[in-house]
Formats: structure tokens, C-alpha cells, sequence
């Protein structure tokens, strides 16, 4: 989670200009970090569901691909995604309530992970350009910053739930210099915070 919201605070950098990269290498840069986020995510969602028995063989160990992670944990756990929620925390308990404002969605992701690998490849040298239109630098700016504030509002304060048991993880953004938090839980009337990591 740490590296996903360093690498969200990389786009906030270029495209608000603060670093020395313009045009279609700033972009280059911003989906090279959104396909960075992708991976960590299916990563964060293997990592997240270790306890199930498949996931601990070779083949799921050293899968690369995103996709094909995310495959893999749609056929083991159909529940696996991260659920964006408002997080309260008070006396070692938890208040979540569902968002209404658009975020990272499974499908989502799939798409975010084929449009940067459009965007990251040269393609054929029929297809080769490297100074695009304005039009297509504007959409592709339009297009970073979109799935960065869904991804956003993905991470910033989520659960994942157990397969087999009514037990949670719960994760929270915090400001820049501020390390994330990741609660495990378990479900009573409320959540109860079970243990907490910095």
C-alpha cells in the first residue's frame, strides 16, 4: 500500500509540473506508475489472501501478470477485490460506511492495466510516433488523472475480507509522510480491531 501511495504522489508531481518532465514523457512516466499500481494491487490481493492453499504453489507465486492474477483469485475468492469504505476509528473499533463517488473497480483494473501497456510499448514502426497530437496528449492526461483519483479513492481507505471466515483487513492512506495503516479485524456487532500495524 505504502509503494502504491508513493507512486500516486509521482503523478501528483509531474502533471502538477513540478519536476522537469513535459509532453509525452510525462505521460510516459504517469503510466509507467499506474502500471506499477496495477501489479501492486493483484499483488496486495495475493498477499492479502496467502491463506488460501492454491495460491501458495509455484505457479501463483511466480506470476507477474496482473491479469492473470486477478484471474486466478476471481476462481478462488470471488470477493478478493479491495471495497473502498469510510473508515472511523474510535476505542478500538471500526464505523465503515460504503462510498458514492467513482473508484478503481476489478474490471477497472483490467482496463487500466491493457491502456498503459498501449501506452508504454512502441508498438509496430508503422504506428511509431513520438510526438503526438494535443488531442492525444489531452486525453491521455484526462485519462491519468481519472484513474489516478480512482485509484485513490480505491486505497484510501479500504477492507478485504476472508474467504472462510468473517475476519478483515483493513487499510487507511494516510498524508505523504505518514506511514499507511493496516488493521486485521474481525466482525461482532461492529468491526473490532484485532491488531494493527503502522
Amino acid at each position: 500500500m505504502q509503494e502504491i501511495k508513493e507512486r500516486l504522489y509521482t503523478i501528483e508531481e509531474v502533471l502538477s509540473g513540478r519536476t522537469a518532465f513535459r509532453g509525452p514523457l510525462a505521460h510516459e512516466l504517469c503510466f509507467l506508475q499506474l502500471r506499477m499500481i496495477s501489479e501492486c494491487i493483484a499483488y496486495a490481493c495475493v498477499i492479502a489472501h496467502e491463506y488460501i492453499e492454491e495460491l501458495q504453489t509455484p505457479k501463483f507465486q511466480k506470476e507477474w501478470s496482473a491479469d492473470a492474477l486477478m484471474t486466478a483469485l476471481d476462481g478462488l475468492h470471488q470477493d478478493f477485490y479491495p471495497k473502498p469504505r469510510t473508515m472511523t476509528v474510535t476505542e478500538g473499533r471500526v464505523n465503515l460506511e460504503e462510498i458514492n463517488v467513482p473508484f478503481l473497480t476489478k474490471i477497472e483494473l483490467r482496463k487500466l492495466n491493457g491502456i498503459c501497456g498501449d501506452r508504454l510499448h512502441r508498438g509496430s514502426p508503422q504506428k511509431y510516433a513520438f510526438n503526438p497530437t494535443p488531442e492525444r496528449l489531452a486525453g491521455d492526461r484526462e485519462s491519468i488523472i481519472d484513474f489516478s483519483n480512482k485509484v485513490f479513492r480505491l486505497m484510501e481507505s479500504h477492507l478485504m475480507t476472508h474467504r472462510d471466515e468473517p475476519r478483515y483487513i483493513l487499510c487507511r492512506f494516510r498524508d505523504r509522510g505518514v506511514p499507511v495503516e493496516v488493521w486485521f479485524a474481525a466482525t461482532g456487532n461492529d468491526v473490532e480491531v484485532a491488531s494493527r500495524k503502522g
